[in-house]
C-alpha cells in the first residue's frame, strides 16, 4: 500500500500515521482497563453503603436480620447488587445488576443476577464518561474524562463514585 492509497494528509508521513494509530490503539486498551476499574469502584461503593446500612440496623427493629446479612458479607455468600460492563459499538455500558431469588409466585423466573438499570456510559475511544439518558443512550454532556489523571483517580475511588449516580449530575 502506498502513502497515496492511505489518504494521508499532505504534511503527514507514513511514520506519523503509524505512530498515531499506535497511540489510538493504546488509548483504546487503556480505556477498557480504566472502565473495569471504574465499574469495580462502583460495586465497592455499594458494598460499603450496604455495610453501613446494616450496621445502623443492628440497633434497629431487625437486628437478627442485619447480623445475618453482615455475616453473609464476611463469609462471601452475600448476593449484593453489582455492576457489569456491556460493550457496544461506541460505548461501554455500565449496567446495574440485582440478585433475584427463586420465588414460588413466579416459578418461571430463574434465580440469579438480572440487569436492572444503566448506570453510565464510557466512550470506548476517548474515555469520556456520560450519565445514562436511557437504556440505550447517554446524556448529551460529558461528565468526566478518564484520560485526565485527576478525574480518573476520582472515578476509581469508591468513596467518590456512588452506586446511585449522584456524582454524575451536572453542577
Amino acid at each position: 500500500m502506498t502513502v497515496k492509497e492511505l489518504n494521508l494528509p499532505k504534511n503527514e508521513s507514513l511514520n506519523d500515521f503509524v505512530k498515531r494509530n499506535e497511540i489510538k490503539q493504546k488509548l483504546f486498551e487503556n480505556v477498557e482497563v480504566w472502565t473495569q476499574q471504574y465499574c469495580d469502584a462502583i460495586t465497592e461503593n455499594y458494598k460499603e453503603y450496604h455495610v453501613r446500612t446494616l450496621e445502623r440496623n443492628l440497633s434497629g427493629d431487625y437486628p437478627e436480620y442485619a447480623q445475618q446479612q453482615l455475616d453473609e458479607l464476611k463469609n462471601g455468600t452475600a448476593n449484593l447488587m453489582r455492576f457489569r460492563i456491556k460493550e457496544g459499538r461506541k460505548y461501554y455500558k455500565i449496567i446495574q445488576q440485582e440478585y433475584r431469588e427463586y420465588n414460588d409466585y413466579y416459578p418461571n423466573l430463574k434465580e440469579g443476577y438480572r440487569d436492572t438499570t444503566v448506570h453510565s456510559f464510557v466512550d470506548k475511544f476517548t474515555g469520556e464518561v456520560y450519565m445514562a439518558a436511557s437504556w440505550s443512550k447517554p446524556a448529551k454532556h460529558v461528565r468526566f474524562d478518564l484520560r485526565i489523571i485527576e478525574q480518573r483517580k476520582l472515578l476509581h475511588t469508591p468513596s467518590f463514585v456512588t452506586w446511585n449516580t449522584g456524582y454524575l449530575y451536572m453542577r
